[in-house]
């Protein structure tokens, strides 16, 4: 019955819509009909009200119009009789005057006569006048043209009068015709336009020209050969004091308000119930389409829901759970007991009981362990929330889900975590053990070039080094001779030590490394004491070592560079130092030298010196100077030396000594050498030209001459006669080397008939052993030796015991820089005959020793 009254109450509720809604229709048809036939019989009535009254104001226009015209027309004939009346040019002025006065739309009056200019009146318009393209004289006797642009930018007409000869013109504005006539205070309500046809096509002169002829009233006339048409549109409904079309549509407005508000309201209501009905519904489907999701998304990843009654304690449990307590197929409904019955023996002593009551909670998170019925473990994790039911009474909802196989997958991500840390320390420990072999030397143990120089690189800020900042280059004397000695095992416990003997002398924030075979470097900072350390090396040095059983003495030359005042880079620091180690070398071993600006200079000017010698090579400045070897007893020249000499365009003549160390340092002593013995070449030639018996030529020869691999080619090429050359080896080679390869090269040189001289004896480092080796044909005693004899027996006893050792091995003796009669006396008292030096003659070039020796020889 119920469902029966809902179905009627709806069916009338229909009938009702249906019939509310064809009144409606009814009553808006009848009121749209009714506006419109009223509308349409009120606008019709205005409108031919205001049609009549437009063809009012027009007939009254045009009425002016033709009058003003007329009034040109007649003007225009009273000024053709003036003109005609003796043909008095003063009396056609004034009746001109008076015409333009009572005229004020004739803007000017133009007078052509034959042979004569035009007068223009008033004569202010006369330039203005001229610029009007005026057609040309005809025979019409009246005629209007235009329309033209006046010069005072208004449109205007020209009248012409023919009489008889002569032309008048009148200049008519329209602007001043319009004003005279009305229609201008017209144009401020009512839209009109003012048409001319003059030659068959009609021009707009003013108002709107864009009016439809259908819609306006008209007036035309015809003033002389131009027909005039007058347009005006009657004003619109909305215009004057009763818009009667607005008041009526202000009515049915009202009235449609009136009926249109309820009705409004109450399809308002009407709308509302079915928007609500609509949500209810499509908030049931929505419900429906989340529970099914819901339903759907648990099966799909196995969750289980489950609800718990806090009074009676009952339990519902849905398929999903049961399946994960593998119990499927048995009842939804049961207990807390039951429920704790599955939980693993460790986890039930914490869930001994519903706690939730007790607590207050509304939330719940937990996690234990289930044993099902068929022995299998699993770990569920359980969740849930409280909520009131309809009934009001306390209960609680949650989930259930198997995370076992996420607490093995979480297990073997932990033991990945703890194997993958144990290999990245080894990583680490791996990378930080080749960092340090990168950086250090695998021999000493110290830090190597590479760390050095990172080392150097940290140390500066903004490009430079702090002052006081020190580096010393440590070199080892010796060590190449000792390596090949001792051998190379041996010469790497010799690096060891040293290593280790710098470690121990090191201060707490110096820093030092091995840069290189044989050299250190260190770095201090400014704190340090940099005297102190490379007194303490001296010291350590100075004394024996034993190394493996074998004694020897290991020395260190040292080079300082520190930053003083003046920003300095570590590049410019390094070099510095190195100048110094460079320097402490050359004074030789066992030494320790600063860098100083003396240095610096000394470096330049050895640098400069090198760069005129190596140009000096290329322009021929070397030549070759010679003198003369003679026998104090019978002053017979037994041989001639020659030396190198420079002839420097500033320095003029330069001797060996000033240049041969640069020499040496840059490789350039084998091609003054090579220059020298060229030369000395030339001597022999000419001498043989000139027939004179030359004594033997003696040259010296460098120990990169003797290295050089074309030399016993070029001597074999010269064919020199035997006896007459003789080799002078500077006793700083060394020839008591292990290498023997310089004693083969002498012995070579000999075979080919080159006798060997050991040039200054007394002034190197030669030793005995390697006199023994050489076994030269003669010595030569340093000129340092011999100076001091005249005033010290010692040194004269000295030359002596050389001379008798020399002799002892059959070899001649030559005694060098003999400069007095004493020094002759007292050489010759000990039996050293042979003398060289400036008491008996100056180097000479080679003009001077040809003519010397020919004389000689005479």
């Amino acid at each position: 019955m119920e469902r029966l009254s809902n179905v009627r109450n709806a069916h009338n509720h229909g009938r009702t819509t249906r019939l509310l809604t064809a009144l409606t229709i009814l009553f808006f048809v009848t009121l749209a009909i009714g506006t419109y036939a009223g509308g349409v019989f009120v606008r019709e009535s205005i409108k031919e009200e205001r049609r009549l009254l437009a063809e009012g104001r027009l007939s009254t226009f045009g009425k002016a119009l033709r009058s003003i015209f007329e009034v040109s027309i007649e003007g225009g004939k009273t000024l053709t009789t003036a003109l005609g009346s003796g043909n008095d040019i003063s009396h056609f002025e004034s009746a001109t005057k008076s015409y333009l006065a009572t005229a004020p739309w004739t803007q000017a009056v133009i007078l052509q006569q034959p042979d004569q200019s035009p007068l223009v009146l008033p004569q202010s318009a006369r330039e203005a006048v001229f610029a009007l393209p005026l057609p040309p004289k005809e025979n019409t006797t009246q005629q209007f043209f235009g329309p033209y642009t006046l010069p005072d930018g208004q449109k205007g007409l020209i009248y012409r009068i023919n009489a008889g000869d002569d032309v008048i013109e009148l200049v008519i504005g329209f602007r001043s015709v319009l004003e005279a006539v009305g229609l201008l205070e017209l144009a401020q309500s009512t839209q009109f336009s003012v048409e001319i046809d003059g030659a068959g096509k009609a021009q707009a002169i003013a108002g709107n020209a864009n009016l439809n002829p259908e819609d306006t009233v008209n007036f035309s006339t015809q003033i002389g050969n131009a027909k005039w048409t007058i347009r005006v549109l009657p004003d619109p409904l909305d215009q004057g004091p009763h818009n009667w079309s607005r008041i009526f549509l202000l009515f049915a407005g009202i009235v449609v308000l009136a009926f249109l508000t309820p009705l409004i309201a109450l399809i308002i209501l009407l709308r509302a119930r079915l928007r609500d009905n609509r949500h209810i519904d499509e908030s049931m489907a929505a419900i429906d389409n989340l529970s099914r999701q819901l339903y759907v998304a648990l099966n799909a990843s196995n969750i289980g829901l489950w609800e718990h009654d806090l009074d009676s304690g009952e339990q519902i449990w849905d398929d999903q759970i049961l399946k994960l307590y593998g119990i499927e197929g048995q009842g939804r409904i049961h207990t807390f007991e039951e429920w704790r019955s599955f939980l693993h023996p460790d986890d039930r002593a914490r869930m001994k009981r519903f706690k939730w009551r007790e607590t207050g909670d509304t939330s719940f998170r937990q996690e234990y362990r289930i044993v099902t019925p068929d022995g299998t473990e699993k770990t569920i994790r359980s969740a849930g929330n409280s909520f009131r039911d309809a009934a009001g009474r306390r209960k609680y909802v949650g989930v259930n889900w198997d995370v076992s196989a996420d607490k093995a997958q979480q297990k073997a991500l932990t033991d990945a975590k703890a194997r993958a840390e144990a290999q990245n320390a080894e990583l680490e420990n791996a990378r930080l053990q080749m960092e340090k072999f990168a950086l250090e030397d695998p021999l000493t143990g110290v830090a190597n070039r590479r760390h050095f120089e990172k080392k150097l690189e940290a140390a500066q800020t903004g490009g430079t080094l702090r002052k006081g900042t020190k580096l010393v280059l440590i070199d080892l004397d010796g060590f190449k001779t000792l390596n090949d000695t001792m051998g190379h095992v041996f010469g790497d416990d010799v690096l060891r030590l040293a290593a280790k003997v710098f470690t121990e002398k090191l201060g707490p924030d110096d820093f030092l490394a091995r840069t290189g075979g044989d050299e250190f470097v260190v770095l201090m900072p400014p704190q340090s004491d940099v005297d102190a350390f490379t007194d303490e090396l001296a010291r350590a040095f100075s004394r024996p070592v034993e190394i493996d059983g074998n004694t020897c003495r290991v020395g260190i030359s040292i080079g300082i560079a520190v930053a003083d005042a003046e920003p300095i880079s570590a590049s410019e620091l390094l070099v510095k130092a190195d100048l110094a180690l460079y320097e402490a070398k050359n004074r030789g071993r066992g030494r320790t030298v600063h860098f100083t600006q003396d240095l610096m200079a000394q470096t330049f000017e050895m640098k400069r010196l090198a760069d005129d010698l190596q140009e000096g090579l290329e322009r021929g400045e070397i030549t070759a100077f010679y003198q003369p070897i003679l026998d104090s007893r019978t002053s017979a020249v037994i041989g001639v030396e020659a030396l190198a000499r420079w002839r420097h365009p500033q320095r003029g003549m330069m001797e060996p000594k000033t240049f041969i160390d640069v020499a040496e340092k840059h490789s350039l002593l084998h091609r003054i050498d090579e220059i020298v013995f060229a030369r000395t070449l030339g001597v022999l030639s000419r001498c043989e030209a000139e027939d004179i018996a030359a004594p033997t030529l003696s040259v010296n020869v460098s120990a990169p001459r003797l290295q050089d691999t074309s030399l016993l080619r070029q001597l074999r090429d010269a064919k020199l006669p035997p006896g007459k050359f003789h080799f002078e080896l500077l006793e700083s080679i060394p020839f008591d080397d292990s290498d023997n390869a310089l004693l083969k090269i002498v012995n070579a040189v000999r075979d080919i008939g080159i006798g060997i001289d050991l040039d200054d004896f007394g002034s190197g480092y030669a030793s005995l052993v390697g006199l023994t080796q050489v076994r030269p044909d003669r010595l030569k005693i340093a000129g340092q030796l011999i100076e001091p004899i005249i005033r010290s027996p010692e040194s004269l006893l000295i030359v002596e015991t050389i001379a008798k050792i020399a002799e002892s091995f059959e070899i001649q003796v030559i005694c060098e820089g003999v400069l007095s009669a004493e020094h002759r006396d007292k050489l010759d008292a000990i039996g050293c005959h042979f003398q060289q030096g400036y008491f008996f003659a100056r180097p000479m070039d080679e003009d001077q020793i040809v003519r010397y020796l020919a004389q000689r020889l005479q």
